[in-house]
């Protein structure tokens, strides 16, 4: 029983991942961060075949919830864009913003923040800023086998990076809308082309973003947080005002706030059971 809970605990998780990263201007790995599940994914995400058969307990049930979140985005969620995107965007801004404590506390595990942290965090929130505030849907590519594999590849880097969309890098490149109709109507040659550049820029990206965790990790993380933090204003919606759906949005966004708190706790609760398990047993 316990592991099918953690089995269906990471499908969860997964699924939450899935729908942000098929959302432009929400990060799936800020969620994958909020989840306590995102230095795991980077280590689990190899080409090391043993490393990831021993992965696979946790990869594919993540996975599945993925896929499922991705599916479930294209149908939900581009109906609650399109006819309640105020409570939907505030619902995220929620999350992301109630997430921010605990990251901060993981970036300060190693010790005092020093000044020199800052610029990490200031180059990451302005180049994001500046990056969001392109044209977005410019069709720098176009739409044959090779341009949907190399704009998958830069959604994908963009896709595990917490605060950077990649179904926002997506949007911009002009492969956004093919793929969320190829998904729709489940066009499995153009979702080949997309998953073979997701592969790719997956591990290069996990590769990557470990070695700066490893080598540097409160810069890397001042830099993700600057991510997260210039990631804001791309969520926020424009047509909010205070009227009924605005007071609404707003006690969504408390809602959403709260989500990463229970996430933690429950978190807490998997480990220490954890622990409870391989403790050793006296005969």
């Amino acid at each position: 029983m316990k592991k099918f809970t953690e089995w269906l605990l990471l499908v969860i998780k997964g699924a939450c991942i899935g729908i942000a990263d098929a959302i432009p201007g929400v990060s799936g790995g800020t969620i994958a961060f909020i989840l306590k599940i995102y230095d795991k994914l980077l280590d689990a995400i190899d080409l090391n075949l043993k490393k990831l058969k021993k992965n696979l307990p946790f990869l594919i049930p993540l996975g599945i919830g993925i896929v499922i979140g991705i599916l479930l985005a294209s149908k939900v969620l581009g109906y609650l864009f399109e006819n309640h995107n105020v409570p939907t965007q505030f619902f995220f801004l929620g999350v992301i913003i109630g997430s921010l404590p605990a990251i901060v506390r993981e970036c300060r595990s190693e010790g005092k923040l020093k000044i020199y942290h800052i610029i990490p965090f200031l180059v990451a929130a302005v180049g994001i800023i500046l990056f969001n505030s392109l044209k977005e849907g410019s069709a720098a590519f176009g739409t044959n086998p090779v341009s949907l594999i190399v704009m998958m590849i830069f959604s994908a880097v963009a896709m595990i990076m917490p605060g950077l969309s990649g179904a926002l890098v997506l949007k911009i490149l002009g492969g956004y809308e093919t793929a969320i109709n190829a998904v729709n109507n489940l066009d499995f040659v153009i979702l080949a082309y997309y998953v073979i550049g997701a592969a790719i820029g997956l591990l290069a990206a996990a590769k990557i973003i470990s070695i700066l965790l490893k080598k540097c990790k409160t810069g890397t993380y001042c830099a993700i947080i600057g991510l997260i933090v210039g990631s804001l204003p791309a969520i926020y919606p424009k047509e909010f005002a205070l009227n009924g759906e605005g007071i609404i949005a707003i006690v969504i966004f408390i809602i959403g706030a709260a989500l990463p708190i229970v996430m933690k706790r429950m978190g807490k609760g998997s480990e220490k059971s954890d622990t409870d398990d391989n403790q050793p047993t006296v005969e």
